[in-house]
């Protein structure tokens, strides 16, 4: 194998490195996006509900 393609190959690898990373930081952001979108549209459902303090099942304990 000679130095030129030696080259080519190292700069094509890299290039699909650099690539593959920044898809990668794509799908992170997109998928921390729709977690944070699903967690507001919990919290509004959460806040929705209401409220008649002291009535039975006014208090919502949760275990995991």
């Amino acid at each position: 194998m000679d130095m030129m393609t030696s080259i080519a190959q190292m700069s094509t690898g890299m290039s699909n490195a650099k690539l593959a990373q920044g898809l990668s930081t794509a799908m992170a952001k997109k998928s921390m996006e729709t977690t944070e979108t699903m967690a507001q549209g919990l919290m509004k459902m959460i806040d929705s509900v209401p409220k008649f303090p002291g009535a039975k099942g006014s208090i919502l304990d949760v275990r995991a």
